[in-house]
């Protein structure tokens, strides 16, 4: 399976350059976190409703 993760990660590095590494690992991480945060703000909203 690592080997499977190993060859998808050549290909990525083979067909972009550093800086667009960079740049879709940035995008890619910031995107993350605001589905993180719409994750905390949706269970926060919820929480609040069932405890009133």
């Amino acid at each position: 399976m690592t080997s499977f993760f190993h060859q998808i990660k050549n290909i990525f590095v083979e067909s972009h350059s550093p800086y667009q590494q960079i740049l879709l690992s940035r995008k890619a991480f910031f995107q993350f976190i605001g589905f993180l945060g719409g994750c905390v703000i949706i269970t926060v909203a919820t929480q609040s409703t069932y405890l009133d």
